[in-house]
Protein backbone atom coordinates (compact mmCIF):
# COMPACT_ATOMS: atom_id res chain seq x y z
CA UNK A 1 0.00 0.00 0.00
CA UNK A 2 1.56 2.84 -1.14
CA UNK A 3 1.96 6.59 0.37
CA UNK A 4 -1.18 8.81 -0.57
CA UNK A 5 -1.15 12.33 0.24
CA UNK A 6 -4.55 12.64 0.97
CA UNK A 7 -7.06 15.80 0.88
CA UNK A 8 -7.95 16.98 4.72
CA UNK A 9 -10.99 14.38 5.37
CA UNK A 10 -14.58 15.54 5.02
CA UNK A 11 -18.20 13.57 4.33
CA UNK A 12 -16.66 12.91 1.00
CA UNK A 13 -12.78 12.01 1.06
CA UNK A 14 -10.63 10.95 4.13
CA UNK A 15 -6.83 9.50 4.57
CA UNK A 16 -5.90 6.20 4.00
CA UNK A 17 -5.00 5.90 7.70
CA UNK A 18 -9.30 7.43 8.68
CA UNK A 19 -10.04 5.02 6.27
CA UNK A 20 -8.19 2.01 7.95
CA UNK A 21 -9.76 3.15 11.03
CA UNK A 22 -13.05 3.24 9.86
CA UNK A 23 -12.35 -0.83 8.95
CA UNK A 24 -11.00 -1.37 12.44
CA UNK A 25 -13.96 -0.04 13.44
CA UNK A 26 -16.55 -1.93 11.21
CA UNK A 27 -14.85 -5.32 11.90
CA UNK A 28 -14.90 -4.91 15.68
CA UNK A 29 -18.68 -3.96 15.82
CA UNK A 30 -19.08 -6.99 13.15
CA UNK A 31 -17.45 -8.88 15.86
CA UNK A 32 -19.98 -7.78 18.62
CA UNK A 33 -22.61 -8.47 16.51
CA UNK A 34 -22.11 -11.87 16.35
CA UNK A 35 -21.16 -12.58 19.69
CA UNK A 36 -23.88 -10.96 21.51
CA UNK A 37 -26.41 -10.48 18.96
CA UNK A 38 -26.51 -6.77 18.60
CA UNK A 39 -27.58 -4.84 15.88
CA UNK A 40 -25.22 -2.16 14.53
CA UNK A 41 -26.00 0.72 16.18
CA UNK A 42 -26.24 -0.75 19.30
CA UNK A 43 -22.65 -2.61 18.83
CA UNK A 44 -21.09 0.94 17.85
CA UNK A 45 -22.34 2.87 20.50
CA UNK A 46 -21.04 -0.10 23.30
CA UNK A 47 -17.55 0.87 21.65
CA UNK A 48 -18.14 4.43 21.98
CA UNK A 49 -19.42 4.38 25.30
CA UNK A 50 -16.67 2.59 26.50
CA UNK A 51 -14.31 4.63 24.73
CA UNK A 52 -15.27 7.67 25.85
CA UNK A 53 -15.43 6.74 29.52
CA UNK A 54 -11.50 5.01 29.52
CA UNK A 55 -10.40 8.34 27.13
CA UNK A 56 -8.73 5.59 24.90
CA UNK A 57 -9.21 6.36 20.88
CA UNK A 58 -12.35 4.52 19.12
CA UNK A 59 -9.43 2.78 16.69
CA UNK A 60 -7.44 1.21 19.73
CA UNK A 61 -10.51 -0.68 21.46
CA UNK A 62 -11.65 -1.81 17.95
CA UNK A 63 -8.38 -3.13 17.24
CA UNK A 64 -7.73 -4.94 20.97
CA UNK A 65 -11.32 -6.81 20.66
CA UNK A 66 -10.41 -7.84 17.27
CA UNK A 67 -6.42 -8.85 18.73
CA UNK A 68 -6.78 -13.26 18.60
CA UNK A 69 -5.24 -13.26 21.96
CA UNK A 70 -7.53 -10.21 23.41
CA UNK A 71 -10.37 -12.44 25.73
CA UNK A 72 -11.06 -9.51 28.17
CA UNK A 73 -9.29 -10.63 30.44
CA UNK A 74 -6.60 -8.60 32.22
CA UNK A 75 -3.18 -10.43 33.85
CA UNK A 76 -2.49 -9.24 38.05
CA UNK A 77 -2.39 -6.16 37.95
CA UNK A 78 1.25 -4.63 37.87
CA UNK A 79 2.34 -1.09 38.23
CA UNK A 80 3.07 1.18 35.26
CA UNK A 81 7.04 1.14 34.05
CA UNK A 82 8.15 4.85 34.90
CA UNK A 83 7.97 7.53 32.22
CA UNK A 84 11.09 9.74 33.23
CA UNK A 85 9.89 12.01 30.37
CA UNK A 86 6.33 12.70 31.60
CA UNK A 87 5.85 15.73 33.27
CA UNK A 88 7.34 15.46 36.72
CA UNK A 89 8.06 12.04 36.06
CA UNK A 90 4.37 10.92 36.98
CA UNK A 91 2.72 7.86 36.51
CA UNK A 92 0.06 7.62 33.73
CA UNK A 93 -2.69 5.51 32.19
CA UNK A 94 -3.21 7.35 28.85
CA UNK A 95 -1.99 6.55 25.90
CA UNK A 96 -2.22 9.26 24.02
CA UNK A 97 -0.82 11.67 26.71
CA UNK A 98 2.51 9.32 27.53
CA UNK A 99 2.85 9.56 23.63
CA UNK A 100 2.56 13.58 23.11
CA UNK A 101 4.96 13.79 26.00
CA UNK A 102 7.40 11.78 24.54
CA UNK A 103 7.22 13.54 21.23
CA UNK A 104 7.81 16.68 23.67
CA UNK A 105 10.76 15.08 25.08
CA UNK A 106 12.07 14.36 21.98
CA UNK A 107 11.50 17.65 19.81
CA UNK A 108 13.13 19.65 23.37
CA UNK A 109 16.49 17.35 23.54
CA UNK A 110 16.80 17.43 19.32
CA UNK A 111 15.99 21.49 19.41
CA UNK A 112 14.04 20.71 16.56
CA UNK A 113 10.38 22.63 15.60
CA UNK A 114 8.24 19.73 14.90
CA UNK A 115 7.59 16.47 15.81
CA UNK A 116 5.48 13.34 14.96
CA UNK A 117 4.72 10.19 16.73
CA UNK A 118 3.18 6.84 15.13
CA UNK A 119 2.51 3.55 16.40
CA UNK A 120 2.25 0.27 14.76
CA UNK A 121 -1.22 -0.65 13.76
CA UNK A 122 -2.34 -4.26 14.92
CA UNK A 123 -4.78 -4.81 12.67
CA UNK A 124 -2.98 -3.43 9.31
CA UNK A 125 0.49 -3.95 10.35
CA UNK A 126 1.55 -0.56 8.82
CA UNK A 127 2.71 3.04 10.84
CA UNK A 128 -0.55 4.73 11.80
CA UNK A 129 0.09 8.26 12.97
CA UNK A 130 -0.90 9.31 16.42
CA UNK A 131 0.62 12.62 17.55
CA UNK A 132 2.03 15.67 15.65
CA UNK A 133 3.36 18.93 16.67
CA UNK A 134 4.33 21.88 14.49
CA UNK A 135 2.66 20.53 11.40
CA UNK A 136 -1.03 21.52 10.22
CA UNK A 137 -3.50 18.49 9.24
CA UNK A 138 -2.68 17.94 5.92
CA UNK A 139 0.53 16.94 6.51
CA UNK A 140 -1.10 14.26 9.21
CA UNK A 141 -3.64 13.41 6.08
CA UNK A 142 -0.23 12.50 3.63
CA UNK A 143 1.36 10.14 6.15
CA UNK A 144 -1.58 8.98 8.12
CA UNK A 145 -0.56 5.43 7.54
CA UNK A 146 2.52 4.04 5.82
CA UNK A 147 4.00 0.27 5.49
CA UNK A 148 6.30 0.71 2.94
CA UNK A 149 9.87 1.94 3.55
CA UNK A 150 9.44 5.39 1.62
CA UNK A 151 10.19 7.56 4.66
CA UNK A 152 12.94 7.91 7.54
CA UNK A 153 10.61 6.88 9.73
CA UNK A 154 9.09 3.62 7.40
CA UNK A 155 13.11 2.37 7.80
CA UNK A 156 13.46 3.37 11.51
CA UNK A 157 10.39 0.64 11.62
CA UNK A 158 11.47 -1.87 9.11
CA UNK A 159 15.43 -1.93 10.78
CA UNK A 160 14.66 -1.12 14.20
CA UNK A 161 17.30 1.25 14.34
CA UNK A 162 17.63 5.24 14.57
CA UNK A 163 17.81 7.32 11.43
CA UNK A 164 19.37 10.42 11.36
CA UNK A 165 18.81 12.23 7.91
CA UNK A 166 21.32 15.48 7.61
CA UNK A 167 20.20 16.14 4.34
CA UNK A 168 16.22 15.55 3.03
CA UNK A 169 16.55 16.47 -0.49
CA UNK A 170 19.61 14.47 -1.14
CA UNK A 171 19.07 11.42 0.87
CA UNK A 172 18.01 8.02 -0.41
CA UNK A 173 15.88 6.76 1.95
CA UNK A 174 12.60 8.95 0.48
CA UNK A 175 10.33 8.12 -2.07
CA UNK A 176 9.59 10.99 -4.50
CA UNK A 177 6.33 11.58 -3.28
CA UNK A 178 7.68 11.81 0.53
CA UNK A 179 10.38 13.83 -0.50
CA UNK A 180 7.82 16.46 -2.57
CA UNK A 181 5.98 16.63 0.87
CA UNK A 182 8.72 17.39 3.27
CA UNK A 183 9.75 20.26 0.88
CA UNK A 184 6.38 21.66 0.77
CA UNK A 185 6.47 21.92 4.75
CA UNK A 186 10.26 22.86 4.92
CA UNK A 187 11.49 19.48 6.82
CA UNK A 188 14.61 19.93 5.66
CA UNK A 189 16.59 17.26 7.99
CA UNK A 190 14.77 14.55 10.57
CA UNK A 191 15.91 12.14 13.13
CA UNK A 192 13.40 8.83 13.29
CA UNK A 193 13.65 6.97 16.85
CA UNK A 194 12.01 3.38 17.01
CA UNK A 195 9.60 2.77 20.34
CA UNK A 196 11.03 -0.65 21.78
CA UNK A 197 9.75 -2.36 23.94
CA UNK A 198 11.47 -4.94 26.37
CA UNK A 199 11.29 -7.56 24.14
CA UNK A 200 12.89 -6.26 21.13
CA UNK A 201 9.49 -5.01 19.02
CA UNK A 202 9.60 -1.90 17.23
CA UNK A 203 5.65 -0.63 18.44
CA UNK A 204 5.84 2.71 16.90
CA UNK A 205 8.30 5.33 15.61
CA UNK A 206 9.27 9.27 17.31
CA UNK A 207 10.14 11.84 14.82
CA UNK A 208 11.77 15.47 15.00
CA UNK A 209 11.83 17.18 11.92
CA UNK A 210 14.32 20.66 11.61
CA UNK A 211 13.85 23.15 9.09
CA UNK A 212 17.58 23.68 8.20
CA UNK A 213 19.68 21.16 6.46
CA UNK A 214 22.59 19.47 8.35
CA UNK A 215 20.51 20.17 11.65
CA UNK A 216 22.15 16.81 13.12
CA UNK A 217 21.78 16.43 17.33
CA UNK A 218 24.98 15.28 18.62
CA UNK A 219 25.07 11.77 19.88
CA UNK A 220 24.36 12.38 23.17
CA UNK A 221 20.98 13.89 22.18
CA UNK A 222 20.60 10.92 19.96
CA UNK A 223 21.23 8.46 22.82
CA UNK A 224 18.78 10.30 24.91
CA UNK A 225 16.15 10.21 22.63
CA UNK A 226 16.79 6.51 22.27
CA UNK A 227 16.65 5.70 26.01
CA UNK A 228 13.32 7.96 26.17
CA UNK A 229 11.75 6.05 23.11
CA UNK A 230 12.53 2.49 25.42
CA UNK A 231 11.26 3.85 28.26
CA UNK A 232 8.02 4.79 26.39
CA UNK A 233 8.24 1.00 24.75
CA UNK A 234 8.32 -0.51 27.96
CA UNK A 235 5.43 1.38 28.62
CA UNK A 236 3.53 0.57 25.89
CA UNK A 237 4.10 -3.33 26.78
CA UNK A 238 2.98 -3.24 29.84
CA UNK A 239 -0.73 -1.19 28.64
CA UNK A 240 -1.25 -3.50 26.51
CA UNK A 241 -1.10 -6.27 28.45
CA UNK A 242 -2.77 -4.65 31.67
CA UNK A 243 -5.23 -1.79 30.50
CA UNK A 244 -6.25 -2.81 26.67
CA UNK A 245 -7.65 -6.40 27.98
CA UNK A 246 -9.58 -4.87 30.66
CA UNK A 247 -11.33 -2.15 28.65
CA UNK A 248 -12.36 -5.13 25.97
CA UNK A 249 -13.65 -6.76 29.49
CA UNK A 250 -16.00 -3.55 29.34
CA UNK A 251 -17.27 -3.57 26.17
CA UNK A 252 -18.74 -7.26 26.47
CA UNK A 253 -19.85 -6.59 29.25
CA UNK A 254 -21.74 -3.65 27.87
CA UNK A 255 -22.51 -5.45 25.02
CA UNK A 256 -23.98 -8.28 27.27
CA UNK A 257 -25.90 -6.28 29.26
CA UNK A 258 -27.42 -4.64 25.90
CA UNK A 259 -28.02 -7.92 24.52
CA UNK A 260 -30.01 -8.92 27.97
CA UNK A 261 -31.94 -5.57 28.14
CA UNK A 262 -33.24 -6.47 24.39
CA UNK A 263 -34.03 -9.77 25.11
CA UNK A 264 -36.21 -8.49 27.89
CA UNK A 265 -37.83 -5.90 25.32
CA UNK A 266 -38.19 -8.73 22.75
CA UNK A 267 -39.72 -11.06 25.23
CA UNK A 268 -41.88 -8.42 26.66
CA UNK A 269 -42.95 -7.65 22.93
CA UNK A 270 -43.91 -11.35 22.63
CA UNK A 271 -46.34 -11.55 25.54
CA UNK A 272 -47.89 -8.09 25.58
CA UNK A 273 -49.99 -8.87 22.78
CA UNK A 274 -51.63 -12.12 23.98
CA UNK A 275 -51.68 -9.77 27.76
CA UNK A 276 -54.08 -7.29 25.63
CA UNK A 277 -55.99 -10.00 24.01
CA UNK A 278 -56.95 -11.97 26.87
CA UNK A 279 -57.76 -8.46 28.33
CA UNK A 280 -60.48 -7.67 25.51
CA UNK A 281 -62.02 -10.72 25.52
CA UNK A 282 -62.88 -10.66 29.71
CA UNK A 283 -64.49 -7.36 28.42
CA UNK A 284 -66.63 -8.78 26.10
CA UNK A 285 -67.79 -10.93 28.45
CA UNK A 286 -67.97 -9.02 31.21
CA UNK A 287 -69.81 -6.53 29.69
CA UNK A 288 -71.51 -8.10 26.89
CA UNK A 289 -72.46 -11.28 28.05
CA UNK A 290 -70.10 -13.16 25.01
CA UNK A 291 -69.44 -16.77 26.46
CA UNK A 292 -65.64 -16.87 27.65
CA UNK A 293 -64.76 -19.82 25.26
CA UNK A 294 -65.92 -17.99 22.74
CA UNK A 295 -64.52 -14.53 23.42
CA UNK A 296 -61.42 -14.43 21.69
CA UNK A 297 -62.97 -16.43 18.81
CA UNK A 298 -65.55 -13.71 18.57
CA UNK A 299 -62.82 -10.62 18.63
CA UNK A 300 -60.99 -12.51 15.79
CA UNK A 301 -63.85 -12.68 13.72
CA UNK A 302 -64.72 -8.89 14.40
CA UNK A 303 -61.43 -8.54 13.58
CA UNK A 304 -61.63 -9.73 9.90
CA UNK A 305 -64.85 -8.16 9.44
CA UNK A 306 -62.72 -4.53 9.89
CA UNK A 307 -59.54 -5.70 8.24
CA UNK A 308 -57.35 -4.32 11.06
CA UNK A 309 -55.60 -6.67 13.07
CA UNK A 310 -56.51 -8.36 16.15
CA UNK A 311 -54.00 -7.38 18.29
CA UNK A 312 -55.23 -3.50 17.59
CA UNK A 313 -58.65 -4.08 17.46
CA UNK A 314 -58.38 -5.61 21.16
CA UNK A 315 -56.15 -2.21 22.16
CA UNK A 316 -59.09 -0.48 20.88
CA UNK A 317 -61.65 -1.74 23.18
CA UNK A 318 -59.62 -1.87 26.37
CA UNK A 319 -58.29 1.48 25.15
Amino acid sequence: MALTAGDAPTAATLSLGARLSRTTIHLAITALEQRHGLDERVAFEVLRDVSQRRNVKLRAVAAELLSPSSDGRSGPAAPPPPLPFTIGGRACSNRSEVLVQLMRAAVTRCGAERGTVQLRDPVHGGLQIEGKRGFGQDFVDAFSYLDEPGTACGHAFDDARQVVVADVDSSPLFSESAREILRAHEVRSCVSTPIVDADGKVRGIVSTHRRERDAVPDEADLHHVRMLANQCGRWLQWYDAAVLPAIVGEVHQAAAAQAKRAGARRAADRVEPAVTIAAAARLLSDRYGVEPSHAEAVLASLAAQRGVVLEELAAQLIG
